[in-house]
């Protein structure tokens, strides 16, 4: 918390205290900070769902958990490169935004999917109807 200033803390107060609707207010933060509003923001408009991590790297376990897959597929992913990490000593660690990038990567091609197997079964259709 001590990323942010306590006159920004207070700003955000007064204003949502101040309008029952939209709030409008200057912040000063860090860049720190303000990315990890970015990610709860678009978490919020992609899912629906707004998830705060109390830290910003995870282990590998902890990430596989989160993914819900195995710690062994998600070091396949982490040596293929479809998961960022980054070294902290000899370890591996994921970040946050490395896991929320490939969750999303993740609902983007199963929605591809979708679309294509609908194609499909439309196109199928149409063909049967000859």
């Amino acid at each position: 918390m001590s990323n942010i200033l306590p006159d920004d803390i207070q700003a955000l107060r007064d204003a949502l205290e101040a309008s029952p609707g939209e709030v409008t207010v200057t912040l000063n933060l860090t860049r720190k900070t303000a990315e990890k509003v970015l990610d709860l923001l678009e978490a919020e408009h992609s899912t629906g769902a707004v998830v705060v991590p109390v830290k910003d790297l995870f282990t590998s376990t902890e990430a596989a958990t989160m993914l819900g897959m195995s710690r062994p597929t998600l070091m396949k992913l982490v040596d293929a490169g479809d998961v960022e990490y980054v070294r902290v000593g000899s370890h591996r660690r994921i970040p946050m935004r490395a896991i929320v990038k490939y969750q999303r990567q993740r609902q983007a091609d199963h929605e591809a999917s979708l679309a294509a197997a609908d194609q499909f079964q439309s196109n199928i259709s149409f063909d049967g109807d000859r």
